[in-house]
């Protein structure tokens, strides 16, 4: 695909007003002094298509400014070109502008924020479709590849370029062929185990940076181990094994004869709880005795004492309800008494006519004799009817009354004849328990020490006090004070063969680590020697991709690793201008570098762009490349000046 620049118009475009380029698919010189606007035209270009500036950077102002360097507002933004694609146009247009509103209410507009319109052949479009469309035109990535000589070199990765490279050089040699074509790479097929290279490399860098640390570690470890080391004074360890074995000997018989004692000491122990046994069964057996003999008075005194306590409780109950009866038939009487003197007041009641009950209330005038004299029958009835009503009322209560009277009466009389009997009862169960306990007192017949087995076993305890006496327990306090301090011999004795096994266990510890360290010595070596290996293996490929790669440039070469000071080697990317690295170089030489690149990157993808060449006065003669080229020149011109080739 071939992509070149027909036309490119912008307006109000980072301080260009207006400017419109006719370039008909041709070599074009943009001249100009410094910030005449030569670099933004490129900018213009990338912000069309990719919303970025010449230098990548897609936060960058694009709006035109005035003289105290604040925004213009209501300016339109634009950016429009018309592209020649394989022969055939195709125009792209971009406007970014502010967004004002006015909000009811209000007489001035506010400002909302941006907005950026998109148009393709004069087709307004969505941002999405429009950014679809450029891509499958040309990917953003390929495009600043082939349109910036800058950009391989200063914008990407080393390992970018580095992945960059080796695709276009077409060199197709696997890793599995490298690794059959020598045999000092036996060891690396050996051992990969299905891993890559890079994977395998990194298990041998741990393993060597593993054992490293643990073979640090071991000098300390063993100065460690030989600090805690003693100097021997011409220990007779024979010596003291023989002092330990007859201490030991001593000790065991000293224990036997600790135990010989004690078992005295348990007998004689033995003997003793049973005299105190024997002492207690005596006591019991007499308390028993005792206790029978006088339960001959006590159980029938019990039985009296109880039975005086029911009665003396049934007493003060009936006195307390004979109390209660008493107390009623007073209040009774105490009524019947209010009755009578209510019969008599009610009884001496006289009517008396009100005047005021024979007056008209509506006319105030006396009643006519007639109704008058009806008035006072009536009012004779009812006082008659009353009198009865309350009379007859006093008769039903005192009816009442009588009958309580009549029946507290006879229930306190009952209650009397009762309490009389329990009191007689009362004191005929008093004289029996005071005729029992004088026959108690009076009675000194038993004897306990008359029973044939109390003397039995006063005899027992005779026996077993005799014993006691004739014991000897041995000192036992004296053996075992013999048996600390030949315990304290041998631990002293202990101590001294413990610190001889520890410093043998330490000479064996410290024998082992050197052991160890020698192994791991050998183990580093080993893969020292794996590490050697794949750093030839690295050489070979690279030396095979170095080759296939230079050989697409005409100019540049690349360097894909660098020789460290230990000889090891590291992965890299390096752009050589006639063997000088592209950092060291002159701006006319890294241009040129970036165009060789260019010319490859053309070829392997068939795909060509205008290529934008800023600062291109230092240059004398470029590098033919067959693709629409764009140069951006510095002269004293005060307003751009443009040659169409």
């Amino acid at each position: 695909m071939e992509i070149k620049i027909f036309n490119l118009k912008l307006k109000n475009f980072k301080g260009i007003k207006e400017l419109e380029i006719v370039f008909n698919g041709q070599n074009t010189n943009i001249y100009g002094r410094n910030a005449t606007g030569k670099t933004t035209i490129f900018d213009a270009f990338k912000w069309l298509f990719f919303d970025k500036d010449s230098n990548d950077k897609k936060d960058f102002n694009i709006k035109t400014l005035d003289q105290n360097n604040k925004p213009i507002h209501f300016l339109e933004h634009e950016v429009e070109a018309t592209l020649l694609i394989d022969g055939q146009d195709m125009t792209f247009k971009k406007v970014f502008q502010e967004k004002w509103v006015k909000k009811r209410g209000q007489s001035e507009q506010e400002f909302s924020g941006h907005e950026t319109n998109y148009w393709i052949d004069e087709v307004p479009v969505k941002k999405k479709d429009y950014e679809e469309k450029i891509n499958s035109l040309i990917p953003e990535s390929l495009f600043k590849l082939i349109t910036d000589p800058s950009y391989f070199n200063n914008q990407l990765k080393w390992t970018e370029r580095r992945e960059l490279l080796i695709n276009i050089s077409g060199a197709n040699v696997s890793d599995e062929e490298i690794l059959n074509s020598k045999e000092e790479f036996s060891s690396i097929r050996k051992n990969i185990e299905g891993r890559s290279i890079d994977d395998y490399k990194k298990v041998v860098q741990a393993k060597i940076k593993e054992l490293n640390k643990q073979k640090e570690s071991i000098p300390v470890r063993i100065d460690e181990l030989t600090n805690t080391l003693i100097t021997e004074h011409n220990i007779d360890y024979e010596k003291i094994e023989k002092e330990k074995e007859e201490l030991n000997s001593q000790l065991k018989t000293t224990e036997l004869e600790m135990t010989d004692v004690q078992a005295r000491a348990k007998e004689n122990m033995k003997i003793a709880d049973q005299l105190t046994t024997a002492k207690k069964e005596l006591s019991d057996y007499k308390l028993k005795k005792e206790t029978e003999y006088s339960q001959k008075y006590s159980s029938e005194l019990i039985n009296l004492q109880n039975e005086k306590r029911i009665l003396e409780s049934k007493i003060r109950n009936q006195q307390d309800e004979d109390s209660e009866r008493l107390l009623k038939i007073k209040q009774d009487q105490n009524r019947k008494q209010e009755l009578y003197k209510k019969w008599d007041e009610v009884s001496n009641k006289r009517l008396e006519f009100d005047s005021n009950s024979f007056i008209c209330p509506t006319c105030k005038r006396e009643y006519e004799t007639e109704k008058i004299e009806e008035m006072k029958k009536q009012f004779e009835n009812n006082f008659t009817l009353h009198i009865k009503s309350e009379q007859d009322a006093i008769n039903k209560e005192g009816q009442a009354i009588n009958m309580r009277l009549d029946e507290n009466t006879k229930a306190r009389e009952m209650l009397q004849q009762e309490i009389q009997e329990l009191n007689n009862k009362l004191t005929e169960i008093s004289n029996k328990i005071t005729e029992i306990e004088k026959a108690k007192e009076n009675d000194n017949s038993f004897d306990v020490t008359s029973l044939p087995e109390y003397n039995n076993k006063i005899k027992e305890i005779e026996e077993l006090e005799e014993k006691v006496n004739n014991l000897t327990n041995g000192d036992i306090s004296y053996l075992q004070n013999k048996k600390v301090e030949i315990t304290e011999e041998i631990n002293k004795l202990n101590k001294i063969l413990n610190e001889r096994d520890i410093q043998e266990k330490t000479k064996l510890r410290i024998e082992e680590l050197q052991n160890e360290e020698e192994n791991i010595s050998m183990k580093i070596q080993e893969l020292e020697g794996e590490q050697y290996a794949l750093e030839e293996f690295t050489k070979t490929k690279v030396e095979l991709l170095e080759n296939a790669i230079n050989s697409k440039f005409e100019i540049v070469k690349f360097r894909l690793f660098d020789t460290q000071i230990n000889g090891g080697l590291i992965e890299c990317c390096d752009t050589l201008v006639n063997g000088v690295p592209y950092s060291d170089v002159n701006n006319a030489h890294k241009i040129l570098a970036g165009l060789d690149i260019i010319n490859t990157l053309i070829k392997f993808y068939n795909t060509s762009a205008p290529i934008f060449i800023d600062n291109r006065e230092s240059i004398n003669e470029i590098y033919p490349i067959n693709t629409q080229i764009i140069s951006l020149i510095v002269t004293t011109d005060s307003q751009l000046r443009i040659e169409v080739k």
